[in-house]
């Protein structure tokens, strides 16, 4: 009957820890951000954010499992005073967090064995690989640019590029190992950055001969700290491109443009009309852009399903890059007309009752700009939800703060998401003359979906701007 015990509360010890091991997922497998947020992160089973259950996952809640079931027999097994079982059980769910992060850290050692590994079969792969290499980095617009050229590119090459928003070493990884082809022709890279070092590292695993630094901003202020660090490390990209390199600037953006002049490799200045690329006559309405194309002495009609400026501006480094490796300009523009809004990012979607724009996977205040000027140009009442931007450092209140003020300028609704800036946007929303009854509060997804049924009305327009993992509160 003891082991019956034993095996019983072990099975429910583990269950319930299936929100520890989704925040260390979600955290990066970060155990010493875990133990600093001990008792602040969220602990929840449902939200938006399924675990994962990768082989590094399964090795740490198997070996969870046996220490939960060890701990329990031994307790069932040589105690006898029921009381003190009880003080046993309580106690073991104060720390069955610690428990499995002491799983997690015991692994470790191994964990970064296998990560060796992988990494050192990955640089053999790219080492031989022997087509263009192209790395996208910036603070914004790094995956539509990736995926903008990715579509020009394949109308020409044969084109291998990391999936989704992959932009580590271990996405680099995975691409090099599961995506690559022997026949490929071009490889395309997204690097991504949460502090100095991180761009060099993949820069160092893919020793690309083409880059494209994208707009840079406050982004990850929390983990940089300045905007000079943030140069800084976007930088590292210039440093480590082979040969010198040649690399596509976005020079509309007065961060990277001081990027551009402080590179002395092969570059292009795109985006400034005295630059070798750049847009004009912009025509943007709810059915898509039209524009002119100035690439070098060549121009071209674009006519687009894309809208928004900053996209656009993305698509223009994109082309910029394809028509340097010789796609010419009569086909990016046909490629142009093909293309449609990527999911989450500024997707229009139709409904019955209402026009959705998602726009989740945005995260920064110029996006948020560039997206209230899209729902700008519909008719009917205007819903935002939103939970506001993370990892602004001690900028974080103003910056939310200040999107608050945008929202009441332009919509008649708003819902907030999440704990984390409600304060900001709440109190920037009513200095934008947005009435307190049109301000909305939702602690989960269901709630919010119960506050937009009670407010919504036939022909609404309703944009979800940024989405936040389940371990932000």
């Amino acid at each position: 009957m003891n082991i019956f015990f034993a095996i019983l509360f072990s099975i429910f010890f583990f269950l319930i820890s299936y929100p520890f091991a989704k925040n260390l997922q979600l955290s990066g497998y970060n155990i010493a951000f875990q133990f600093t947020h001990y008792f602040d992160m969220p602990q929840q089973f449902g939200g938006k954010n399924r675990l994962m259950f990768t082989k590094r996952m399964l090795r740490t809640i198997v070996l969870y499992f046996l220490l939960l079931l060890s701990i329990n027999l031994l307790i069932f097994l040589l105690i006898q005073q029921f009381w003190i079982i009880v003080i046993c059980m309580v106690v073991e769910l104060i720390v069955a967090q610690a428990l499995f992060l002491l799983c997690a850290l015991i692994l470790l050692p191994f964990e970064n064995f296998i990560k060796k590994c992988y990494v050192n079969k990955a640089k053999n792969i790219l080492k031989n690989f022997r087509g263009i290499k192209i790395a996208i980095t910036g603070s914004f617009g790094k995956t539509s640019t990736k995926n903008f050229l990715y579509q020009i590119l394949k109308e020409r090459f044969s084109v291998c590029t990391t999936p989704k928003n992959y932009n580590t070493p271990m996405g680099l990884c995975k691409t090099a190992i599961e995506f690559l082809k022997n026949d490929d022709e071009i490889l395309i890279v997204e690097m991504g950055a949460r502090k100095r070092g991180d761009i060099a590292e993949l820069m160092e695993m893919l020793k690309p001969n083409y880059g494209i630094m994208t707009a840079i901003g406050e982004q990850h202020l929390e983990t940089f700290k300045s905007v000079e660090e943030i140069k800084k490390t976007k930088y590292e990209l210039c440093e480590h491109m082979c040969n010198g390199g040649f690399i596509v600037f976005d020079c509309s953006n007065e961060l990277t443009c001081e990027l551009y002049d402080k590179y002395h490799g092969e570059k292009k200045c795109c985006l400034q009309k005295q630059g070798f690329s750049y847009l004009e006559d912009l025509c943007v309405s709810p059915a898509g852009s039209r524009f002119k194309l100035h690439l070098g002495k060549k121009t071209v009609e674009i006519k687009t399903q894309i809208i928004g400026e900053l996209i656009l501006n993305d698509f223009v480094l994109a082309s910029t890059m394809a028509y340097i490796l010789g796609v010419d300009e009569q086909t990016i523009a046909k490629v142009a007309k093909k293309l449609k809004p990527f999911p989450h990012r500024l997707q229009i979607i139709e409904t019955p009752i209402s026009t959705i724009i998602d726009d989740s996977y945005n995260s920064n205040l110029n996006g948020a700009e560039q997206a209230l000027k899209v729902v700008s140009m519909f008719n009917g009442q205007k819903i935002v939800i939103t939970p506001g931007f993370i990892e602004q450092g001690e900028r974080q209140y103003e910056l939310n703060y200040k999107f608050g003020k945008m929202i009441a300028s332009v919509c008649d609704e708003l819902i907030i998401m999440n704990k984390v800036n409600q304060t900001a946007l709440y109190m920037g929303a009513k200095a934008g003359g947005l009435k307190e009854a049109k301000i909305h509060f939702a602690k989960s997804r269901s709630t919010q979906v119960e506050i937009l049924h009670n407010i919504l009305q036939k022909g609404s327009v309703v944009l979800f701007e940024n989405d936040l993992p389940d371990n932000i509160k």
